[in-house]
């Protein structure tokens, strides 16, 4: 989950997947590289994670492995990386950019699916994301169809164009992700869609994610919107996207 526009949903994308996704019987781990930390937050991690020395930190700059590094949660079938602040004081020039890709595949057996929370920036833990989608994986670009689309959008894809090339990997599959959609159609939304189709008409999942203050109220209890209002609007969006990863991915 990805863009360089910050509040489009990654981490509510990110954290509802992974509970369909489980939900489904798949193993899942989520790994959180934003030291915001919000998807750790929502699995109430933090502070274990503070206590114990053991983050994300510890994956990318320790040479720890997913099984020490991650939690289990209270939720059946999810793991967690969890992130902590002090990742954004890590110095990036020593961070190879392939190492969440190793780090991945060696515990390939373990889990059914892996998600991937990006913080906003363009930094080599965001290329260490895209590495790991090289190897038959999915980038998704959360976006709200605001003036800024364009922008986050075409620097996501372009970051993601730069790392393939540099590393001589393939370009991640990727697809944008229409979140916060009205109800009713507006000017501003016809106008972003119109901008996407023209620019991006391949790239785009036919789930969208419809706004409601549903998704809220379920932060609110720490509790992604699938699980606490199950039955709602963006819940059956959720659960349509995730069948429509799974298809992608094959």
């Amino acid at each position: 989950m990805t863009n360089y526009k910050g509040g489009v949903g990654k981490t509510t994308t990110a954290v509802n997947l992974a509970h369909v996704f489980a939900d489904e019987g798949m193993k899942v781990l989520l790994v959180d590289l934003d030291p915001q930390a919000s998807a750790t937050d929502f699995f109430g991690l933090y502070n274990s994670a503070q206590s114990e020395g053991c983050s994300s930190i510890d994956l990318l700059y320790g040479h720890a492995s997913i099984e020490d590094s991650a939690f289990r949660t209270t939720y059946p079938n999810i793991d967690v990386v969890p992130s902590i602040i002090e990742l954004v004081d890590q110095n990036e020039l020593l961070l190879h950019e392939q190492t969440l890709k190793f780090a991945l595949d060696d515990a390939a057996g373990d889990y059914d699916v892996a998600i991937i929370d990006c913080s906003p920036v363009m930094k080599r833990l965001a290329f260490n994301a895209y590495a790991a989608a090289s190897a038959g994986g999915m980038v998704i670009i959360p976006v709200k169809l605001d003036s800024s689309v364009m922008r986050g959008t075409a620097l996501t894809v372009n970051a993601m164009r730069s790392i393939s090339d540099a590393l001589r990997l393939p370009m991640p599959k990727w697809r944008i992700l229409r979140t916060c959609v009205p109800g009713r159609s507006t000017r501003s939304e016809d106008a972003g869609t119109t901008v996407l189709d023209n620019y991006f008409p391949g790239n785009q999942f036919k789930t969208v994610i419809h706004a409601s203050t549903k998704v809220c109220e379920g932060s609110w209890r720490w509790k992604p919107v699938v699980d606490a209002f199950p039955t709602s609007r963006p819940a059956v969006d959720y659960r349509a996207l995730a069948k429509e990863v799974l298809h992608e991915l094959g």
